[in-house]
């Protein structure tokens, strides 16, 4: 079975989520410390909703609430040594949420310089992110499909 993990991304106005395979199909994934349990168990449920049939239902501001909740919650539970980068995914994703709800979820109007900058921005937090999380979380980070 494989274990999905997100990586939180600013790109075109929305959370964006890659997906990853556990550390082997036929071994079952190591014990994860009881300390991050509930990080990784957000981790695993933010990417289950981020892959549903029913993601980005509902329009911009459905769909912004949603990501804005699934940052929030990821925040919240993560383990102290990725507080400050979950902060600043959240602060940039909710910088680009704004943008995108300026444009009223016209895509001709979205300011695509503004969100590349965001995007950049984020990604040694990002990055950190992917990192900790894997070895935390055990898991084996994959490019998205």
């Amino acid at each position: 079975m494989l274990r999905r993990v997100p990586i939180g991304a600013v790109l075109a106005g929305t959370l964006l989520l890659a997906g990853c395979g556990g550390a082997g199909e036929d071994a079952g994934p190591p014990p994860v410390d009881p300390a991050v349990r509930s990080y990784c168990d957000t981790v695993v449920r933010v990417q289950a909703e981020q892959t549903s049939p029913q993601a980005g239902q509902g329009g911009v501001a459905v769909a912004s609430a949603a990501a804005r909740k699934q940052v929030d919650d990821l925040r919240a539970t993560a383990p102290p040594e990725l507080a400050a980068d979950w902060r600043t995914v959240s602060d940039l994703t909710d910088q680009a949420l704004g943008s995108l709800a300026a444009t009223r979820g016209d895509p001709n109007r979205i300011d695509r310089a503004r969100l590349t900058d965001l995007e950049a921005r984020s990604q040694p937090a990002v990055q950190r992110i992917k990192d900790v999380t894997a070895a935390r979380c055990h898991v084996r980070w994959a490019s998205p499909p």
